[in-house]
C-alpha cells in the first residue's frame, strides 16, 4: 500500500464548508450524504453546507432539479477554506417525462406477444433446454410421464457445467462493462492508475451485490458502488 493511501485513511475527519452552485447560481436544499462517514447535511440559502469529512470520503449530492452528483474528496479539496461544487442541469428531464408517459406501451400491452420476451445467452438457452433435476421428477414414474432429460443431465453433470459457464460468462461481461464504460471515470474522477483500475475491477466483480447493481442499469448507483468498493479494498490492503 502506498504512503499516499496510508495518509488518506489515517487522517481524522474535520468539519468542512462547501458551496453548491449550478450555472453560477447558488443551490438551496441540496441533500448531501457522506456515505463513507454516514453523515448528512443540507445546503442553506447561500448554497453552503457543513459536514464532517476527510480525504478519501465520498459525497453524494441530490436535488430535484439536477442529476445526482458524486464527489470523491481528495487532499487538494481540503487546501482551501471553501470547497466549491458545481452541479449540472438535469438535461434528460423532459425526455424522461415523455418516455415515462408511454412506458406502459410495449409489445406485450398491444398484444403482439403474450408475455415479455426473455433474452438469453447461448449457455442460458442450453440450460433452459437441458432442464434441472428435482426430486419431483421421480413422481413422473407413477404416471408414466417421467422427464428423462433432467435426470440424465443431473447424472452426467451437464446442468452443473452449464450453470458454471453462465456464472463465468456473466463475470466476463461485467469485467468488460467496467473496462469499456467506466475506465475513464475511474481514471479521471477517482484518480486511479491503470493498475489500480484493474485491481478495483477484479475486486468489484466478486462482490455479492455487484450483479444486482449491474442489473438495475443505474449508472450513478454503479459509480457510487465503485467508490465504496475502492474504499473497502484500500482498507483490506492496509
Amino acid at each position: 500500500m502506498s504512503i499516499f493511501s496510508c495518509s488518506i485513511y489515517a487522517q481524522e475527519r474535520e468539519f468542512i464548508t462547501a458551496k453548491v452552485v449550478k450555472n453560477d447560481s447558488v443551490m438551496e436544499n441540496v441533500h448531501v450524504n457522506n456515505v463513507s462517514a454516514k453523515k448528512f447535511s443540507v445546503s442553506n440559502k447561500k448554497g453552503l453546507f457543513f459536514i464532517d469529512a476527510r480525504a478519501g470520503d465520498t459525497l453524494v449530492l441530490s436535488h430535484v432539479s439536477t442529476r445526482d452528483f458524486i464527489k470523491f474528496l481528495s487532499e487538494e479539496d481540503f487546501e482551501s477554506d471553501l470547497l466549491l461544487i458545481r452541479m449540472e442541469d438535469n438535461a434528460n428531464e423532459l425526455d424522461e417525462v415523455i418516455l415515462n408517459e408511454y412506458s406502459h406501451i410495449n409489445v406485450v400491452s398491444v398484444g403482439i406477444v403474450d408475455k415479455k420476451v426473455e433474452i438469453l445467452s447461448e449457455n442460458e438457452r442450453r440450460l433452459r433446454t437441458a432442464g434441472d433435476f428435482k426430486p419431483i421428477h421421480l413422481l413422473g414414474l407413477l404416471g408414466g410421464s417421467l422427464e428423462i432429460d433432467p435426470i440424465l443431465n443431473a447424472i452426467n453433470g451437464r446442468t452443473k457445467r452449464l450453470k458454471r459457464n453462465i456464472k463465468i460468462e456473466k463475470k466476463e461481461n461485467n469485467i468488460a462493462l467496467l473496462r469499456n464504460q467506466f475506465s475513464d471515470y475511474m481514471r479521471k474522477t477517482m484518480e486511479l492508475s491503470d493498475e489500480e483500475i484493474l485491481q478495483l475491477i477484479n475486486f468489484a466483480v466478486e462482490e455479492p451485490n455487484f450483479q444486482i447493481i449491474v442489473d438495475s442499469e443505474n449508472e450513478e448507483q454503479l459509480k457510487l458502488f465503485l467508490h465504496d468498493t475502492w474504499f473497502k479494498f484500500q482498507k483490506l490492503r492496509s
